[in-house]
């Protein structure tokens, strides 16, 4: 197992290069094909990223999102990835709902919720932004549970060892056949961790994506 070399950024610049480095992996689909789909994940890290991705010119009328999880909670909730992403990315954007496939945390039976937005995935993402925890959890995939081992299934409903514990999780096959894949890491906090995964410790979520292009501020990689 081994990971392309780490982009370490200044802190200052971590959301524009992130963004940056999402756009082109959309242009490059867009040069491909009719349409791109992009994955988004929730968390701190990433909502400053797609605040600086909504003022990059894009032809978005092409561009499909797409979840990677979320937390089984109304999508105008404090803790809903959904929430968040509209509030910095598809606001200003203002994208129509037709492109904006959100996973639905509201419902409460959560499986049939997962088996339907499996319906929706295309078969192959384009584009996906990952972070990490400072457990090396990556999408809601949290080390030691049993949704590591899924091969079947493309998104599961599980529960996590963080609240709300439970949520909605793309599964490890989907990531691994994404086309362009970057966990975006930010904090010292974060820094032995990231050195493990990188390392290959597979006990770690994180480290099973091994198709990931890891952009990390200077304070994640120290050394």
């Amino acid at each position: 197992m081994s990971f392309a070399a780490p982009l370490v950024v200044p802190s200052e610049s971590l959301a524009r290069e992130a963004a940056a480095w999402l756009a082109r992996g959309l242009q490059d689909a867009l040069a491909a094909r009719p349409r791109a789909s992009l994955a988004l994940s929730g968390g701190g890290t990433p909502g400053p990223a797609y605040r600086a991705l909504a003022e990059v010119k894009l032809p978005w009328e092409r561009v499909d999102l797409f979840f990677v999880d979320e937390r089984f909670v109304p999508p105008d909730h404090a803790d809903s990835n959904y929430r968040m992403v509209e509030d910095t990315l598809l606001g200003p954007l203002r994208l129509p709902s037709s492109q904006v496939f959100r996973m639905e945390g509201e419902r409460e039976d959560r499986d049939a919720a997962a088996r339907d937005y499996e319906k929706k995935l295309p078969p192959v993402l384009d584009v996906v932004l990952l972070g990490m925890g400072e457990d090396g959890h990556t999408a809601s995939l949290f080390p030691g549970h049993p949704a590591l081992e899924e091969r079947e299934r493309r998104v599961l409903a599980v529960v996590g060892p963080k609240p709300p514990p439970w949520r909605m999780t793309l599964t490890l096959p989907v990531l691994l056949s994404a086309r362009a894949v970057l966990n975006l890491v930010a904090g010292a906090g974060k820094r032995d961790t990231v050195r493990r995964a990188m390392a290959g410790d597979v006990a770690l979520p994180a480290a099973r994506v091994t198709n990931t292009q890891w952009m990390l501020d200077s304070a994640a990689a120290g050394r």
